[in-house]
């Protein structure tokens, strides 16, 4: 399950990650049955219904098939909000409305998964040559909603900014170009293309025109790479 938007990029995205995980439970349930790859995908808000009545119509469609187990996997980053109260809130008046005849559980996030998420950004940061990387991230207002990326920057020897709070991309980028680093990686700490991507690449392309002798390479969100369906359907696998 996603956040939802009403652009049609991350749903397209959610889409294709829910077939890769589809397509590789055939292998490893030893079955081309649709039992053994169910898959569907729900979104938090911005969806037809809230998202309690997405799980519940799920596990209904799951129940008839015979199967009596649903695992909720949240494609999202941080913590927060949404996932400390919003989901565990749907996820439960869901699993009320069912009985007791299948059973919601409700997994981890997906930016739990620390040590898999460094790898995979440290695969797309080996693909450019810089001198210095800045992971970009939301941010987050509330005491302590930083912590996780803050350390997942210094895990993967990278400066940190954030999209909504300060420090933001530019004080960084200013910070490494007197530090002498020129040619400086954005890591956008993003699930998805959206309308923040999007502004973050006319930022980029602002910042390159004020600072004329940086050269600021931008990555793309994280589902473009081909490594992110397979930490996924690695940590799908470990739920079942």
């Amino acid at each position: 399950m996603s956040h939802g938007s009403r652009d049609r990029r991350p749903q397209l995205a959610v889409d294709k990650l829910a077939q890769q995980l589809s397509d590789r439970l055939k292998v490893t349930q030893g079955g081309d049955s649709l039992t053994d790859s169910l898959v569907g995908s729900a979104v938090l808000e911005l969806g037809p219904t809230p998202l309690s009545a997405q799980i519940h119509q799920f596990a209904e469609y799951s129940l008839s098939l015979g199967i009596h187990r649903v695992q909720i996997l949240p494609l999202f980053l941080l913590p927060g909000v949404h996932v400390g109260e919003d989901i565990p809130t749907e996820v439960e008046l869901a699993q009320k409305s069912l009985g007791t005849e299948i059973e919601i559980h409700l997994q981890p996030y997906l930016g739990s998964q620390r040590q898999q998420l460094s790898v995979l950004l440290e695969n797309v940061m080996s693909g450019y040559d810089v001198d210095a990387w800045i992971l970009l991230s939301h941010g987050s207002r509330r005491a302590g909603g930083n912590e996780a990326i803050a350390h997942l920057a210094h895990k993967i020897k990278a400066s940190v900014a954030y999209w909504s709070v300060a420090p933001g991309m530019e004080s960084r980028v200013q910070e490494l170009l007197q530090a002498g680093y020129h040619r400086i990686g954005i890591l956008p700490y993003f699930l998805f293309s959206g309308r923040t991507t999007d502004a973050i690449v006319d930022l980029v392309a602002n910042l390159g025109d004020r600072f004329p002798d940086s050269q600021l390479h931008l990555t793309p969100p994280l589902d473009h790479s081909p490594h992110l369906g397979d930490l996924i359907c690695t940590w799908a696998e470990s739920c079942l």
